[in-house]
């Protein structure tokens, strides 16, 4: 007997998502030319909407520790 999708997207959700899982949900609401942009530098770059956005962030976060004290770093990653 085949799959229902809805079995599928359980699935999937366990395994993503469960326990043991990499990943954590993350819901937003964007502009519209914003995410066109996004899918604009997503395709320039070859990502996915979800790796861009990753890059994003892991870019902008080692340009901001980059010009934080040592002290101030470990504030960071606390607060």
């Amino acid at each position: 007997m085949p799959i229902s999708n809805a079995e599928k997207q359980r699935r999937y959700r366990m395994r993503h998502l469960g326990p043991g899982g990499g990943y954590e949900r993350l819901s937003v609401l964007v502009r519209i030319a914003t995410k066109r942009n996004l899918e604009r530098l997503a395709g320039h770059y070859g990502y996915t909407i979800t790796g861009m956005v990753e890059a994003l962030i892991t870019e902008r976060t080692q340009q901001v520790l980059a010009n934080l004290s040592e002290r101030e770093q470990n504030d960071f990653y606390i607060g």
